[in-house]
């Protein structure tokens, strides 16, 4: 054995017995305050998170043991293993997906560790293939980020092209870093990094939706104890296009938004009360709309018409064909050119915003009223305060534009979730308008009203989470992000910064495929 081995096999020993060590029971944490477990749950995830690290450089070393160009003299061969991941789920017992996690992280970390180095076999000068995401690397080999982190970086921001340089995607993968040092988890990691990366890539838009349509199918296969099961893998047009028939089919039994139009308060009871489950309710709901087809009446299906999609885009992106367009509650926008085709059967309704995010324009159900822009010295029309507390459907719509979710940093729940929260409570001096509301899903809603949470807007337009003293005694500020980027895409086409042109919401009322 070799002294360097010497060391390390030492450290990993030492290491084991120090683990051995730590409670097993959960008994051993039941006499400890919340403070105390919390802080023991960050230490674990600390923990967790530089073992993680270690075993990706050792998942690298054995895959480049094993590498494709050694053939059956690569180590995975030698013993008996016909790849790395093989060997990896053989040795750790770790899930497919765990094993490709690591082994991605590790050649990642190998990637760029040899960069400028001589290949021992052919003595050629290596260059690393993945360089844009050298921090990335830099986070993991320092157990700042995790390898699933890492895995979401890499997968969200892709390669460079002809449309987006190593330069971009370097900034990019710097920025995912820091908010994944920050706290953000991998999925939502990877929706930021696509997000980015349709940005910098917008012609790639089309090509992957055209992938994503081209995959499209319906899968089915018997069960031995009769019946079947299918899986139907649908592109984010058709997604959501069923993800609002299944939400109107289910969500008063799944305790969904609990506001509700008084003309289907009676629909909503009767889902509520039915005695069978939401899947039930959603299998024969769908069955019926199979039976019924192109027979069925929309103007009563599931009590509220027909399924719709609502796609915002900019004015200027659908005059110029440039830029992209986004379905409310899809993470991956479409393409222009989906936006237009849709549009021909569209209900058209314009909102616009300033530079602030402040809906600015007319058309709102209620009376507005005029007020000048002190930056801009543009006369817009604003709401005056009301006496009512609902938002009005269309109020909530633009709310849905503007937010794009649940605004709790931790959710991910669609507009077609949430409900509208008063920012400033409408029983003590809030109004019922669009600067005073906020979308929060019904756990998050009652959490706020219930847990003293607070929600404070600064003077560019951020929101920020204000957590109760029992919480946080300091009241620390939590940024609430967006979970759309439609302010972002009116920026980017109105590059001036001062009041945006409006976006121009389209509501479909029926399928196109």
């Amino acid at each position: 054995m070799s002294s360097a081995g010497a060391v390390i096999i030492g450290r990993y020993r030492t290491a084991l017995d120090t683990a051995a060590t730590l409670p097993r029971d959960v008994h051993d944490l039941r006499g400890l305050d919340e403070a105390e477990v919390l802080e023991i749950n960050r230490l674990h995830t600390d923990l967790a998170r530089r073992v993680g690290s270690a075993g990706a450089v050792i998942a690298g070393d054995l895959a480049y043991r094993s590498r494709p160009e050694l053939g059956g003299d690569g180590l995975a061969r030698r013993t008996g293993h016909r790849t790395v991941e093989i060997l990896l789920k053989t040795t750790t017992g770790a899930t497919k997906e765990q094993v490709i996690t690591a082994v991605r992280a590790g050649t990642l970390l190998t990637d760029i560790a040899d960069d400028g180095t001589a290949d021992p076999v052919t003595g050629e000068i290596r260059e690393a293939t993945h360089p844009w995401l050298r921090c990335v690397a830099a986070a993991v080999a320092a157990g700042k980020i995790s390898t699933s982190a890492s895995g979401s970086i890499a997968s969200g921001l892709g390669s460079p092209n002809s449309a987006v340089t190593v330069a971009q995607l370097e900034v990019a993968a710097a920025q995912l870093v820091v908010a994944a040092v920050s706290g953000m988890d991998a999925d939502r990691l990877f929706t930021t990094a696509r997000a980015l990366r349709d940005e910098m890539d917008v012609a790639g838009v089309k090509l992957r939706e055209d992938e994503a349509h081209a995959n499209r199918g319906i899968t089915h296969y018997p069960l031995p104890s009769g019946g079947g099961k299918a899986i139907w893998t649908m592109d984010p047009e058709n997604y959501a296009l069923f993800v609002d028939a299944y939400d109107r089919m289910t969500s008063p039994k799944r305790g969904g938004v609990r506001f509700i139009d008084p003309s289907r308060a009676a629909h909503a009871d009767r889902i509520r009360d039915d005695d069978r489950t939401h899947q039930q309710l959603a299998h024969d709901g769908f069955m019926h709309l199979l039976m019924a087809g192109a027979d069925v009446d929309d103007s009563v299906m599931l009590g509220s018409g027909a399924p719709e999609v609502r796609i915002t885009v900019t004015k200027d992106a659908l005059r110029t064909g440039l830029g992209l367009a986004r379905i409310d509650g899809q993470s991956t926008p479409v393409s222009i050119e989906t936006a237009q085709r849709l549009l021909c059967e569209a209900t058209i309704t314009t909102i616009g915003f300033d530079s602030r995010g402040n809906y600015v324009g007319a058309g709102l159900d209620r009376t507005t009223v005029t007020r000048t822009d002190p930056d801009t010295g543009t006369a817009t029309l604003f709401e005056p305060g009301t006496d009512s507390r609902l938002f009005t459907r269309r109020q909530r719509r633009i709310l849905a534009v503007k937010f794009g979710g649940c605004m709790d940093p931790d959710c991910d729940r669609p507009p077609a979730w949430c409900e509208a929260h008063h920012i400033l409570e409408w029983s003590k001096d809030g109004t019922t308008v669009i600067r005073n509301g906020i979308l929060l899903c019904k756990y998050h809603h009652l959490l706020y009203h219930n847990g003293g949470y607070q929600i404070r807007v600064d003077d560019t337009g951020n929101y920020w989470k204000i957590p109760p003293t029992s919480i946080n005694p300091d009241q620390t500020p939590i940024p609430m992000p967006f979970k759309t980027r439609n302010l972002q895409d009116l920026t980017a086409a109105n590059p001036d910064g001062r009041v945006g042109r409006p976006f121009t919401a389209e509501r479909i009322e029926t399928p196109t495929r």
